[in-house]
């Protein structure tokens, strides 16, 4: 996997196991942009689009990457959303709790899938802990942790999101990621 950064706008590069490669084309836009709002594109003029893009998004990049664009097919758009830290304070329901996504909706940073074991996991053991008779209990135990690490998760994503789509260049994003690796980024090679 490739990931590129520049000029407010990513580009990952994923080789798929039959040889073809699956591109990510990032960028900061409104909502409705890919579906021709706002003064968007419309996807299913795949010329156009590709127009737009290397003239409005990708001008300054490297022939390599613009490359990339000219003979990408069969765009979709995957819109990021995020809940905010503050969205993950709510009082408990009788019977019923979130968990993973539904819970504390993060944009990617690694970290979703782990997030929604850890709720499965510590939600299982605050049952087994109190049983079915006190769900309630549980639920209110399991919320306790699960909000703190949510929000933690929440916060990541949204640093990675403004590193990542910023202006700074890719330095920041390489500062970010090794602040999150154990160690500083150091390793744990000679």
């Amino acid at each position: 996997m490739s990931i590129t950064i520049g000029s407010g706008n990513i580009l990952v590069v994923q080789r798929q196991g039959n040889g073809s490669y699956r591109i990510y084309i990032g960028l900061a836009v409104a909502e409705d942009f890919l579906r021709g709002g706002r003064g968007g594109i419309d996807l299913t003029d795949l010329d156009s689009t590709r127009s737009v893009l290397l003239t409005k998004f990708f001008a300054d990049w490297a022939d390599e990457y613009k490359d990339l664009i000219c003979h990408s097919t069969d765009l979709r758009p995957w819109p990021l959303y995020t809940l905010s830290a503050d969205d993950l304070d709510w009082k408990s329901v009788s019977g019923l709790t979130l968990a993973g996504d539904a819970a504390h909706l993060a944009v990617p940073n690694g970290e979703g899938v782990n997030q929604a074991m850890a709720d499965a996991l510590k939600l299982a053991t605050e049952i087994e802990k109190h049983g079915m008779e006190n769900f309630d209990a549980a639920v209110r135990e399991y919320e306790k942790e699960m909000f703190p690490r949510g929000i933690s998760s929440i916060e990541e994503g949204l640093a990675m999101t403004g590193v990542m789509f910023g202006q700074e260049g890719p330095e920041a994003f390489m500062s970010l990621m090794s602040g999150l690796m154990p160690g500083g980024g150091q390793g744990d090679g000679p």
